[in-house]
């Protein structure tokens, strides 16, 4: 049907030149510089985001990555770093959202994954304004303790980072799958959002288990990849068309 978004693009790539998407596309033409590092904002930090918590998973003295969660890290000494690390990524990735609305305009996709994206951001950045309560085996020595109000709207901010994230996915799963082309990352996205939940999950149940920071590391690790290889993507194409312009 005329007008289905991105309908004309490439059959050679996942992603074509910015020449043949539609309007209701990733944009037409070229993007601004403004809009390309808006959206550069979230590759960023989730990049930077996982890069921090994985290397303080394995320096942090008497912090055991396979077992404790992410959020363990914003405890103890040091506890500052990570608490800091999810305030940077929620910033930047609010600040995507700005980027990805312009991306994604007029499709229906512009108010939904910016908004999840926009969620996800200011949650990311309660999560490190109000740490999590102690678990047993971090801080050494802890045991046990009563639930706080820190505790309890840690909680909350992190079940809502991880729900509209995953949301995030499958909003552009859905605008993906409209054109055949696009199917492939039709398919990564919802895997992606898939991946999220079902590892959460898992997280959830295992609390102190012995792999429980492993799976939660999964779940966070697989949205930080799907953002960064998409990211990515559209600037290389950017730059591609910007290279074919100049040419003709």
């Amino acid at each position: 049907m005329k007008g289905t978004p991105m309908e004309h693009i490439s059959e050679s790539t996942p992603i074509a030149s910015q020449s043949d998407l539609s309007p209701s596309g990733l944009g037409s033409g070229l993007l601004s510089p403004r809009t390309l590092l808006l959206v550069g904002c979230g590759g960023v930090g989730a990049f930077l985001f996982t890069g921090v918590y994985l290397l303080e998973g394995i320096t942090r003295p008497g912090y055991d990555a396979w077992q404790q969660a992410i959020s363990a890290l914003s405890l103890g000494p040091g506890g500052w770093l990570q608490q800091v690390n999810f305030i940077v990524f929620g910033v930047l990735l609010v600040l995507s959202s700005f980027g990805w609305y312009r991306v994604l305009t007029p499709a229906l996709a512009a108010i939904w994954f910016p908004l999840f994206q926009g969620i996800a951001g200011l949650a990311l950045i309660g999560a490190g304004l109000f740490s999590m309560d102690p678990l047993p085996g971090y801080p050494p020595g802890t045991t046990l303790v009563t639930s706080t109000a820190h505790g309890t709207l840690h909680g909350f901010f992190a079940y809502t980072i991880i729900l509209a994230l995953a949301l995030g996915c499958f909003t552009l799963t859905a605008h993906f799958a409209r054109v055949p082309h696009w199917r492939g990352w039709a398919v990564y996205s919802v895997i992606t959002g898939v991946l999220i939940l079902f590892f959460f999950l898992r997280f959830t149940e295992e609390a102190t288990g012995p792999v429980a920071g492993l799976v939660e590391r999964l779940s966070a690790g697989a949205h930080a990849l799907w953002l960064c290889v998409l990211t990515a993507t559209l600037l290389f194409h950017q730059r591609r068309e910007a290279a074919a312009k100049q040419s003709r």
